[in-house]
């Protein structure tokens, strides 16, 4: 099971970070959306979408043009909130628990907070589903985090430190509104917030004047759709900071803004963008999308403001998604040992322009493999499944890039060739070598670690009445034929099929256990327990919740099995079960 440790190297921190006088320290507003590629601005040569706002924030701040993010989502995420490649932060992929941030981590958020800062966030989390995993558990005083309809991408349901919200319009104003509202509320302490939109992801939508407003330049429905979220976007960002500028705040606000990946345009409500309209969003030709290694699914836009402490001026220095936690901790006073971080900070950079030597970059997609595996989101057995020739992964050194991807070994010199067009693999053989033992040992040493390419351990509550759910896309054993989802898990067949959860019990207590399935046919039987307790209920035909009954579990680690029973003859499955809900009532 991935390991789980205390906050106690905090008190560790240098005193002169802890000693500062908060009032002296600048403000920090990060902002994250959500598949923006690099070309999705009308500034980088876009012909058809306008973002009038980013263009001009852009020109009054540093832009770093060669920032790169990992190629998706809680990846990147992941790297964001701690420093540190998204590997060895726990985070290996997008669903089926793979999006669980291991709770070994220490947040950006954390370590603000105990520098004096006060914290908060809203949007799309996505480095956990459950407590303590979520936003206002690792270092946010107050957390919106988007729960039910994250990409309808209107009238959200908003998970509030554990109490569910509901907002009513666009889900960008909503944020912005929570953001301007939690900002105003105080100016006696400097203060952090994370703005994570779920814009431009898809599905497609935004509002329909703006929508008819591309549609009136000859575009598809999808691309006008998706031109119109980008520019809906833009909008209320400068409405947001209009009125951010009539507080006092505004003055000592360093603002950082980034995509979290490349582009995509597999929208699941309308037809896919056309090749051509995927080059309109890559005026740059660079090679990929989001999802892979190549440029760009990785290359995102980028800008980091302080007015009257940064120089404008358009950069070319390589920067990574994990430079951006020594950033801001240098920026805030706060100290920390650099040996900490995968990324360096870029202060000296923003501040006079000087360059910065970088480490080797490494990437890794969502895709790993091992023997045997036929879909997406099949159960790892064992992590020793994994071996270095079959994953995809790239190293990024200086100017040269090498890509073992997809089956293919490719080498690239990236200032001669940005476009990833040219595999200069047998031309400088030696490089090439050079490159993937590093690259090999950096992935096998990562391997290794007790954090990577494992299963979440669900952490049940101590206090009563709170509930802990436990997603079935994500147990530490699968039995049987079951089959494990993006979601849940499925094809609950066999007597005896099931999962098994890593479960951790804060100290001895009852549980009443729930559980959401979806059953064919009836006399079946769902049992759920450890190998000292146990409970089960009767399923009946259909979908919906069932309560299987109060479980006594002691303090400590153990595992916690979910299985199928039936008679022999009867031909009756559970097609899903969605999640499991322990509530803790003794």
């Amino acid at each position: 099971m991935p390991r789980i440790v205390t906050l106690l190297f905090l008190l560790l921190l240098p005193t002169f970070a802890l000693a500062a006088d908060p009032s002296s320290k600048p403000n920090i507003l990060l902002i994250l959306t959500d598949d923006q590629g690099f070309g999705d601005l009308s500034l980088h040569g876009n012909p058809y979408v306008e973002t009038p706002f980013l263009d001009a924030m852009m020109g009054e701040s540093v832009e770093l043009t060669h920032f790169h993010a990992a190629p998706l989502c809680a990846p990147t995420r992941a790297s964001l909130m701690t420093g540190r490649h998204h590997l060895k932060a726990g985070v290996w992929g997008v669903h089926g628990g793979r999006d669980y941030m291991d709770l070994g981590q220490v947040t950006i958020a954390e370590r603000l907070s105990e520098a004096g800062y006060r914290t908060a966030m809203a949007g799309k989390w996505h480095l956990g589903k459950t407590a303590p995993y979520l936003a206002y558990n690792r270092g946010f005083d107050e957390s919106w985090v988007i729960t039910d309809r994250l990409y309808e991408h209107a009238d959200p349901v908003l998970d509030h430190n554990g109490v569910e919200e509901h907002r009513v319009g666009w889900t960008v104003d909503s944020l912005h509104e929570i953001a301007l509202e939690w900002i105003s509320a105080e100016n006696n302490r400097p203060f952090f917030f994370y703005l994570a939109h779920p814009y431009i992801h898809e599905p497609y939508y935004a509002p329909e004047d703006l929508i008819e407003k591309y549609r009136e330049k000859g575009l598809s429905e999808s691309f006008a759709t998706l031109c119109a979220m980008t520019e809906h976007l833009d909008e209320s960002l400068r409405q947001f900071f209009e009125n951010l500028k009539k507080t006092s705040l505004f003055e000592n606000t360093i603002v950082l803004f980034m995509g979290d990946n490349g582009p995509i345009g597999n929208p699941v409500n309308l037809p896919h963008l056309t090749d051509e309209e995927m080059n309109f969003r890559n005026p740059a030709n660079l090679r990929g999308v989001k999802g892979n290694p190549y440029e760009n699914g990785t290359r995102a836009p980028c800008f980091i403001y302080w007015n009257n402490h940064f120089s404008p001026m358009v950069s070319k220095q390589e920067v990574d998604i994990t430079d951006m936690v020594p950033t801001i901790l240098e920026l805030a006073g706060v100290g920390f040992d650099s040996k900490e971080f995968d990324g360096v900070s870029i202060v000296n950079h923003l501040e006079n322009g000087e360059a910065i030597e970088t480490p080797s970059r490494f990437y890794a997609n969502h895709q790993v493999e091992w023997k045997g595996k036929e879909r997406l989101y099949d159960f790892l057995e064992d992590k020793s499944q994994l071996e270095f020739g079959t994953q995809n992964l790239a190293i990024r050194s200086g100017n040269w890039k090498y890509v073992r991807s997809y089956g293919n070994e490719e080498l690239f010199d990236l200032k001669a060739d940005p476009s990833e067009r040219h595999n200069l693999l047998d031309a400088h053989p030696d490089k090439a070598s050079s490159m993937r033992a590093e690259l090999q040992t950096w992935w096998e040493e990562v391997r290794e670690l007790e954090e990577s390419y494992e299963m979440p351990v669900f952490v049940l509550p101590e206090r009563i009445g709170a509930e802990t759910i436990l997603d079935t896309c994500a147990p530490q054993v699968l039995q049987g034929d079951v089959h494990q989802g993006s979601h849940f898990s499925f094809d609950w067949e066999r007597n005896e099929d099931g999962i098994v959860f890593g479960v951790r019990v804060p100290s001895d207590g009852k549980y009443l256990v729930r559980a959401v399935v979806e059953a064919k046919g009836n006399d079946l039987v769902l049992e759920v327990g450890t190998k000292d307790s146990r409970t089960f209920a009767e399923l009946s035909n259909g979908k919906f919740e069932v309560e299987l009954g109060e479980l006594f579990l002691q303090e400590g680690d153990q595992n916690l099995g979910l299985h199928l029973v039936k008679a022999k003859s009867n031909p009756g499955i559970i097609k899903v079960v969605e999640k499991v809900v322990c509530t803790r009532v003794q």
